[in-house]
């Protein structure tokens, strides 16, 4: 986190945290509801409510900390793999 001394301006601390909805980022929401939609709505499988819940559960947890976790976690994912002989 950035430290209030480095402005010269007083800079609320607000403005300095990570938005999050229901305690995790937007994107880790979003994974969840494409989920729910999927599995619940379109396929009827009820099963998964349990797992999405779980999945909430976890992603809360590992957000305590850092924010930025699930964020990295999918960016991490969807890069590339380079391979150097």
């Amino acid at each position: 986190m950035v430290d209030m001394r480095q402005y010269s301006r007083k800079v609320r601390r607000s403005l300095l945290q990570r938005d999050l909805m229901f305690g995790i980022p937007t994107t880790g929401l979003l994974v969840l509801i494409v989920l729910f939609v999927l599995f619940v709505y379109m396929l009827r499988m009820l099963l998964f409510l349990v797992l999405i819940g779980l999945l909430y559960v976890i992603m809360r947890t590992l957000t305590a900390r850092d924010p930025y976790l699930i964020d990295i976690s999918i960016e991490n994912i969807q890069q590339k793999d380079v391979y150097i002989p």
